[in-house]
């Protein structure tokens, strides 16, 4: 059965705006085909397009507050704008508060392709060969399970699956990652 969700307590870019295919993409990462764990905790059941109002959860771990640590998505329709707070409000708006936030390239400015980025890398992106992207804005991964956090001249790079992505590897420290050491 297929089933309409909205996100409880997180918002992502519509479709056309700037961080809609990074934030699609990531998600996509984030269940890879896996099945998922839908629970209730709004105050309705449904919004008012008739979606479902649901955390969704994939082996345990909450999709909407990845997607908000990785800079996809923010903290959003809940207490703080009058939608009612519920049971994850405070982790979301934690996370959102120390989460990397996107930089909007506009889509009229041409291609970054072989050019030098605001963040320094030169060069196509994704690298050539890399596995898991991050965005050109924030090309630092941070790797959760370990707290490593691998830079694109990083050994490691292009197989690391990132669980956060960084501006800078000062961001990725700040946020309690260390860097790697090959």
């Amino acid at each position: 059965m297929t089933e309409k969700v909205r996100f409880i307590g997180m918002d992502t870019p519509e479709t056309g705006q700037c961080g809609f295919t990074e934030a699609r993409n990531a998600l996509r990462g984030i269940i890879g085909g896996q099945r998922v764990t839908r629970t209730p905790g709004a105050r309705t059941d449904v919004d008012r397009y008739g979606r479902a109002l649901r955390y969704v959860d994939v082996n345990g771990v909450d999709a909407g507050l990845r997607l908000i640590k990785q800079g996809h998505a923010v903290a959003r329709y809940d207490s703080r704008d009058g939608y009612g707070s519920h049971p994850r409000e405070g982790a979301y708006v934690r996370a959102d508060a120390a989460s990397p936030k996107a930089a909007c390239v506009d889509p009229n400015a041409g291609s970054t392709s072989g050019g030098t980025s605001g963040n320094g890398l030169a060069g196509t992106w994704p690298q050539a060969g890399d596995k898991y992207p991050c965005p050109q804005s924030r090309p630092v991964k941070g790797n959760e399970g370990s707290m490593i956090a691998h830079e694109p001249t990083d050994r490691y790079y292009n197989v690391t699956k990132p669980e956060q992505c960084f501006a800078t590897m000062a961001a990725a420290e700040a946020a309690g990652f260390r860097p790697a050491k090959v």
